[in-house]
C-alpha cells in the first residue's frame, strides 16, 4: 500500500515530468493523475517569473524600462497562449480522434512549462554575472525552452495516443487554431471597440438634441 502511494506522489510531481514524461503524461490519461493545483501554481510561477526576468535581468542585457511595469500585460503574455493552446488542442483532437480529455490537455501543458519557466530563473541569475560576450544565459534559456516544447509534444501525443507523424499534424492543425482563435477574438474586439463608440456618438447626439 505504501509503494503505491509512493508511486502515485512521484507520477502526480510535476517535476518528475522532467526526466520520466512518457510514465508521467500516460498515468495522467490512463490513471486521472496529476494535479490541477499544481497547474495553477506552474502558471502564477510563470508570471512571477516573467516580472522576475523583465525586472531584474542583468542591466547589460536588460533594455526595458523598469518603471513602465504593466501587471495585466504580464498576465496575458501567460494566460492567453497557454488557455488558447489548451482549448485549440482540445478542439483538433475532436477532429483527429485524439482520447485526450481537455483536463489532460491542461495539466500535460502546465507539466510541460516547467523546464521553461526553471529556464527564465536560471537565465536571469546568470545574466547577473556574465559578461556581454558571454551568452550562457541565453544558452540556458534556449535549452528550458527546447525541453519545454519536446515534454509537450510528447506529451501531446501520449494522452491522445497518436503516432508520430499524426501528432505532427495535430501540432501544426493547433497552431493554426490558436491563430485562427486570435485573429477572431481581435475582430470581435474591434468590432465591439465600434459598436460602443457608435452608441457614444448617438446617445451624444441624442442629448444634445434634447
Amino acid at each position: 500500500m505504501k509503494k503505491i502511494s509512493l508511486k502515485k506522489t512521484k507520477a502526480s510531481n510535476p517535476f518528475h515530468v522532467i526526466f520520466h514524461p512518457f510514465d508521467t503524461f500516460y498515468d495522467v490519461r490512463v490513471k486521472n493523475e496529476g494535479e490541477v493545483v499544481f497547474t495553477v501554481l506552474i502558471l502564477l510561477v510563470w508570471f512571477l517569473a516573467g516580472i522576475y526576468k523583465r525586472q531584474s535581468t542583468g542591466y547589460i542585457f536588460n533594455y526595458n524600462k523598469l518603471s513602465e511595469l504593466n501587471i495585466f500585460l504580464q498576465t496575458a503574455i501567460v494566460v492567453i497562449p497557454f488557455t488558447v493552446w489548451a482549448c485549440a488542442n482540445w478542439v483538433m483532437s475532436i477532429f483527429m480522434n485524439g482520447i485526450g480529455r481537455f483536463r489532460d490537455i491542461w495539466i500535460v501543458s502546465a507539466y510541460s512549462a516547467v523546464p521553461y519557466v526553471l529556464g527564465i530563473f536560471l537565465s536571469v541569475l546568470f545574466s547577473n554575472v556574465l559578461s556581454r560576450t558571454e551568452p550562457f544565459a541565453d544558452y540556458v534559456m534556449f535549452f528550458g525552452t527546447a525541453w519545454s516544447l519536446i515534454l509537450l509534444f510528447i506529451g501531446t501525443m501520449v494522452i491522445h495516443d497518436y503516432k508520430f507523424t499524426q501528432n505532427i499534424l495535430s501540432t501544426i492543425l493547433t497552431v493554426g487554431v490558436m491563430f485562427a482563435i486570435l485573429f477572431l477574438a481581435m475582430l470581435f474586439g474591434s468590432l465591439w471597440s465600434e459598436l460602443v463608440s457608435f452608441i457614444k456618438t448617438v446617445t451624444r447626439e441624442i442629448l444634445f438634441r434634447l
